[in-house]
């Protein structure tokens, strides 16, 4: 029987997993259904990982049950980020209030983390896939599953060296990896079962979120078997798709704007930033961060409205005045050349059809109304909402086990003083900004310190 198991080998598992050996635990499993450690961490932040945020505040965080954030904060700061990975040898680079690693890679981070792991003797199992859990008071947690082995039948190498497929440092071992990693490809692989057997038990096999990725969402069956509700689960930082045609003009246009979201005259969001224009609808941060008010306002089926100003840096009456001014200093050119200069040619097309803007007159013999129709078009334009993108286009997910029925800030179960969750896997998703991989690692290293102490 091992002291603690933890199942998911993500951002938030390996932290806990190096966290509780340190905190006294003799025996420590990581329980991984992928065939390497961190592969969503990896490639998170396009590849650079952006862990946290200098300006970490409560306000950066959605959950059903939200007055619990402020006591993780209280735990588990920017600073507290800062000061474990800086242990790790992680030293931060600043990009305003955003924090990367200093190599601007991922799966440095990675590779920090394998080898904390590797160092405290903490035992990994790689191409487990837990499918079912169970606990009895006497006799602990019961895991069982499916592992990948090679079909010779002989699966001690693969317990024998856990980090055969990982990079722990440069040179011969980086090509040794490389040469297993060929060897393995051309191997016939079969399922056989397993068991696993743990006085305590830590639950971070992630979201939804990313499937490509590996993410599949079992923990959530997990957490209901033990008797947790699950809040509805729903992509959150996704793009924003429409059934409008105009779309497919402006495909692969960028463009900084400011966006309103309205529930009718209440003002739930504003931003200002970079908008990307797909055949589909928009993308980019500004974007991703008002997604979820605009799942829920779909799903409650209000009315609202989203405005896009493409002159975000114009007040009204300023934009007006500098709209008739250029009609006048362009007033021997063509209509179809007066936001030239403006805006990307592609975006002026579906503004001037937006508002029949005649586009073959001579910029002179436009009427000052319709100069300014398209004026407070360029300012005020509406943009309707059909749905969200899915989890395939997430960047994480929102929903998840009901904060209410954890202890914060050891993340512990108040079902099961044995049983503990971390990151994704629970109710509480942020903002773009590094926001959701600084919840990931706090909450996992908050709850591995608690689940390695030993009972009093």
């Amino acid at each position: 029987m091992k002291d603690c198991i933890i199942v998911g080998g993500g951002a938030a598992g390996m932290v806990a997993a190096i966290e509780a050996k340190r905190a006294g635990a003799k025996s420590v499993l990581l329980v991984e259904k992928q065939s390497c450690l961190g592969k969503k961490l990896s490639q998170t932040g396009n590849g650079r990982a952006n862990y946290t945020n200098l300006s970490m505040n409560a306000n950066a965080y959605r959950s059903n049950h939200p007055e619990y954030i402020p006591s993780f904060l209280k735990h588990f700061d920017s600073r507290d980020s800062l000061e474990y990975f800086k242990a790790l040898g992680i030293y931060p680079k600043f990009r305003g209030d955003y924090v990367y690693p200093y190599s601007d890679q991922a799966k440095s981070m990675v590779q920090c983390l394998e080898n904390a792991l590797y160092k405290l003797g903490v035992e990994i199992c790689l191409q487990h896939r837990v499918e079912a859990i169970s606990w009895t008071e006497k006799e602990g947690f019961f895991l069982k599953g499916k592992k990948l082995l090679p079909k010779r039948g002989d699966d001690s190498s693969f317990h024998k060296d856990h980090f055969s497929d990982y990079t722990l440092v440069s040179g011969s071992k980086e090509k040794n990896r490389k040469k297993e990693k060929n060897k393995k490809e051309k191997m016939e692989w079969e399922e056989k079962e397993f068991s696993l057997q743990g006085r305590k038990l830590l639950i971070a096999s992630g979201g939804l979120a990313m499937e490509a990725l590996g993410a599949s969402g079992e923990g959530y069956g997990f957490a209901k078997t033990l008797s947790h509700t699950v809040s509805p689960l729903f992509p959150s930082l996704v793009p924003i798709y429409t059934k409008e045609d105009y779309v497919k003009l402006w495909s692969g246009v960028r463009v900084d704007v400011r966006a309103k979201l309205w529930k009718e005259q209440d003002l739930l969001f504003q931003d200002e930033g970079e908008l990307q224009c797909t055949d589909y609808g928009i993308s980019g941060i500004i974007v991703f961060q008002m997604s979820r008010l605009v799942h829920t306002l779909l799903q409650d089926k209000a009315k609202f409205s989203l405005e896009l100003s493409f002159l975000p840096k114009f007040g009204e009456e300023e934009a007006k005045d500098y709209f008739l001014e250029r009609k006048t200093l362009l007033e021997k050119e063509r209509g179809e050349d007066f936001l030239l200069g403006l805006f990307p040619e592609k975006l002026s097309q579906v503004l001037y059809e937006r508002v029949s803007f005649p586009i073959k007159q001579k910029i002179k013999d436009i009427s000052d109304k319709k100069i300014l129709e398209l004026c407070l078009l360029c300012l005020h334009f509406p943009f309707l909402p059909e749905r969200i993108g899915d989890f395939q286009r997430a960047q994480c997910t929102a929903g998840g086990v009901n904060l209410s029925e954890i202890f914060i800030p050891d993340f512990q179960s108040k079902k099961n003083p044995d049983l503990y969750f971390a990151g994704e896997i629970l109710d509480v998703d942020g903002i773009c900004g590094g926001y959701n991989l600084h919840f990931a690692f706090g909450s996992g290293i908050l709850a591995g310190r608690a689940m390695g102490k030993k009972n009093d």
